[in-house]
């Protein structure tokens, strides 16, 4: 039957408009970027609404917000001893916490206008908001690189949507740390790609570096690895050799390491104050080797049952089109594999019985299943990664090979598999959990995909052997849909929970780190809990400063304007000992004032607080929380790095982009 020429027209006028369209989007970046901070704010709804979600570590991060904000507008421009936490004890968690995102959060106060319960939950939970949006702009601006902008911009939605982005990162774990280094690793790799070309950009990959290092040390630590080899070996061609490359990548680490020198070296020379064993011992769950992906018999329900079927299914599709369209057979081979340990995996408590066989004596915890609902995640994350480079395999760029490397590799190391590797590393149970390596594998699958979509080629059997973008843009749709079920951000939507900060649960969780074991018990029965137990008890004064008299005859006052600085006066009729509420830690000093006696001292109580020793007659002490030469050699370090990052950025951009042989290292 012939068409009638109306609708000849018709139809000629509809594919005229949607090519104009596509032109559109295509030449208007700022599209492509409204439309993924819209796509932001959809996915973080009840963070904009309700503040930060009711997650694992939301409680904590609420705590350390309240007091790190309000030290730092009193005028602390780092505060590092936060006074008033542990029920007004005192906590030195910030020489080692991440402070990135609570300076973020903390410069969003003037701008925000949130009642004061909830006021930090609700400053947090749009500070993760704008960290989604930020995350996925960066890598829309490393994927532009590689591919056509549509397959950027849908790489970019899909990177913020992947199950441990949204799920560890912000509905499940609130990991706002790891969260942060997401939009930080895709603009890294950005500025390897130009580096050779542009010198200036080894000065801006400095700083996104110590950006990286203040937002999750860990996390930073597990993806140098991958920056290093992306940068030497992104292409098959330089015109540099290669160990100018090498020195290139490791100065820009070098001075990124430098800028972060404010608060990396105060956490190395202080490190030993905080036992992560310690965490251990008495609190079960927080054991390395549970979180290895696995997964128990307790953790098969109905959801988890769905999660399964579905996570074979896309398996079985993999593997179909691995050996279809894979053409090196070392690389199928390795595909393969990878499918092979991450099905094994699914079985009920295989995982586990192998991390005791590779010698980690794992005591009984809790039930726990997230590392069920994170291996679930993962195995939906390198399928789609799988399927992506079945469609990219034939490309020339080295890029493809070395995101399915990154992929690969990093889904390995969160196996149970890797256990016996991880256990010949000494040192390796400070990263606490293998599954930070999540964040190198998203970055990875974003850029397979935007390279699997950007992918044309159909000469080849093996091209017209490989996934059609139809097949690749569904597996990532279920592997999206599936994460977002299994990790349950669907009671998120419906059903939000604020956090609010309350007093008499201001405990710092990672006590049990930096109090001596011995001090311990007697410490959590004045915050009114006991170390194996998140239960707490409102106590009398909760929030206050408070000191007593603990023997002799004195008139006593004691000056706690400053968080790290105390000033006490005692007028004493006997020698006396005086307990201070500020927890006890060796960085407490005595600065000698003019009535200072000269044996003065500062111990532990038995309950972990400081103890002063008291002489009779009058005396005036100082005390001051004071880091030593390691946080004045830190700023030092902070100032003189950015001061050569600045000027070695503007020096090369004025020189312009000479001729990369000309350029000497």
């Amino acid at each position: 039957m012939p068409v009638d020429r109306d609708e000849k027209d018709i139809s000629s006028v509809a594919a005229l408009r949607s090519g104009r369209l596509f032109i559109l989007f295509e030449s208007k970046p700022w599209i492509q970027v409204l439309l993924i901070s819209l796509a932001a704010a959809l996915l973080c709804l009840p963070c904009l609404f309700y503040g930060l979600p009711a997650g694992t570590n939301a409680p904590t991060h609420v705590k350390y917000q309240h007091h790190f904000s309000r030290q730092f507008w009193s005028g602390e421009s780092y505060p590092r001893w936060l006074a008033e936490e542990n029920k007004g004890y005192g906590s030195p968690i910030f020489l080692i916490q991440y402070p990135f995102p609570y300076f973020v959060t903390a410069l969003l106060r003037p701008i925000t206008s949130f009642s004061s319960a909830y006021r930090e939950s609700r400053e947090l939970g749009l500070f993760v908001c704008l960290a989604i949006a930020a995350s996925g702009s960066a890598v829309w601006f490393w994927l532009r690189k590689l591919a056509r902008p549509l397959a950027a911009t849908l790489a970019a939605l899909v990177y913020m949507s992947l199950p441990y982005t949204l799920g560890d990162g912000v509905y499940s774990r609130v990991a706002i740390g790891e969260l942060c280094t997401f939009i930080w690793m895709p603009l890294v790799l950005l500025f390897c790609e130009s580096m050779y070309q542009r010198r200036s950009a080894v000065f801006a990959l400095s700083a996104i570096y110590g950006l990286l290092v203040i937002s999750n040390l860990l996390s930073a630590v597990l993806f140098t690895p991958a920056l290093t080899i992306y940068g030497v070996y992104h292409r098959k061609r330089f015109e540099q050799p290669l160990y100018r490359r090498v020195l290139w990548v490791l100065f820009a680490q070098l001075l990124g390491v430098g800028m972060a020198g404010a608060y990396i070296l105060p956490l190395l020379a202080h490190r030993r104050l905080f036992d992560l064993h310690q965490m251990e011992a008495v609190l079960p769950g927080y054991q390395f080797g549970l979180y290895f992906l696995n997964m128990s018999s307790a953790d098969v329900g109905t959801r988890f049952a769905i999660a399964l079927g579905l996570a074979v299914l896309l398996a079985g599709t993999a593997t179909w089109f691995v050996v279809r369209a894979v053409a090196d057979s070392r690389v199928r081979i390795g595909m393969l594999l990878a499918l092979a340990m991450g099905t094994l995996t699914l079985i009920p408590n295989l995982g586990l019985a192998i991390v005791r066989r590779s010698g980690f004596q794992l005591r009984p915890a809790p039930p726990n299943d997230f590392a069920a609902i994170t291996l679930l995640g993962a195995f939906f994350t390198i399928v789609v990664a799988l399927l992506a480079y079945s469609r990219a395999a034939e490309s020339t760029d080295r890029r493809v090979s070395l995101l399915l490397g990154f992929a690969a590799v990093s889904f390995f190391l969160m196996l149970p598999f890797s256990a016996p590797l991880w256990r010949a590393i000494p040192g390796s149970s400070v990263i606490q959990f293998p599954f930070r390596l999540g964040g190198v594998l998203c970055v990875a699958v974003a850029g397979l995909l935007a390279l699997a979509w950007d992918n044309d080629s159909q000469e080849s059997t093996f091209s017209r052997r490989a996934p059609s973008r139809l097949v690749v843009t569904l597996a990532t749709l279920a592997a999206i849909t599936g994460g977002f079920l299994t990790w349950g951000m669907d009671r998120m939507f419906r059903f939000p929970k604020p956090i609010a900060f309350h007093v008499a649960g201001d405990i710092d969780p990672m006590y049990r780190a930096y109090v001596p074991l011995r001090q311990l018990p007697e410490f959590a029965k004045a915050l009114g809990t006991t170390p194996d137990s998140y239960q707490v008890q409102p106590m009398p004064g909760d929030g206050s400063f408070r000191t007593d008299l603990v023997s002799g005859a004195c008139d006593f006052n004691v000056n706690h304007d400053n968080p790290r600085e105390l000033l006490v006066t005692s007028n004493c009729r006997s020698e006396g000992r005086l307990r201070i509420g500020q927890l006890y830690s060796p960085l407490w000093k005595i600065e000698a004032l003019s009535t200072t006696p000269a044996n003065a001292t500062i111990a532990p109580s038995a309950d972990g607080l400081m103890e002063l020793k008291l002489i009779p007659g009058k005396q005036d002490l100082r005390l001051v929380f004071d880091l030593g030469p390691a946080e004045r050699v830190g700023k030092l370090s902070t100032g003189a790095s950015l001061v050569i990052g600045l000027l070695g950025f503007v020096y090369f951009r004025r020189r312009g982009n000479p001729s990369v042989a000309r350029i000497q290292l």
